[in-house]
């Protein structure tokens, strides 16, 4: 049973090396509550550990570490309702990431997208070469994350949740950009 959208959960998502990350932290500084990747924490928490459970080593355990790590921080997240709080990423990212490695279909991750709702509206930053950078924790050439983009699209869209592109730009436009269609 898919549970109803909370309003102050809202997620921005998008291919690797879109400029997710640089927008969430840009909101963070001008006051709003924040939540950061899970994926690339989980990647640095493993290097530093010498953990395998990392997307190319065992993706399987790395999925699983994500899922509980995104149920983690959505419970963070309403534990400060009413604030509004900006997530780099969603449970929905998981699901793709599954399906862009070719990995299984998860029921315990479907079940947590339906019951981890976050706003219906999410924001959805496209590939953008120009800005584009490889570094430890993100391994992908440019046209995974194209790919991956793609992906997610289907995948929120699938899940229920309506993406809203936002245009490349300066980071201060971008957040504009979310900002105004919040109303915030």
């Amino acid at each position: 049973m898919q549970l109803p959208y909370p309003t102050n959960l809202i997620v921005i998502t998008g291919g690797p090396g879109a400029g997710k990350t640089t927008l969430i932290n840009y909101l963070n500084e001008r006051g709003y509550e924040t939540s950061p990747e899970v994926a690339r924490n989980v990647i640095e928490n493993q290097q530093e550990r010498g953990g395998n459970a990392l997307p190319w080593q065992d993706n399987e355990a790395y999925s699983g570490l994500m899922t509980r790590g995104s149920i983690r921080a959505w419970r963070d997240g309403m534990a400060q309702d009413p604030l509004t709080v900006f997530f780099d990423r969603g449970l929905p990212d998981t699901l793709a990431h599954r399906r862009v490695s070719g990995l299984g279909e998860d029921i315990g991750l479907k079940r947590a997208i339906e019951t981890y709702r976050y706003r219906r509206s999410v924001f959805i930053l496209p590939p953008w070469a120009e800005i584009y950078k490889t570094d430890s924790a993100r391994t992908q050439n440019f046209a995974e994350a194209v790919r991956t983009y793609v992906v997610l699209y289907r995948t929120y869209l699938e899940c229920g949740y309506e993406p809203v592109e936002i245009r490349k730009g300066p980071v201060e436009q971008r957040a504009a950009q979310i900002l105004a269609r919040l109303k915030l």
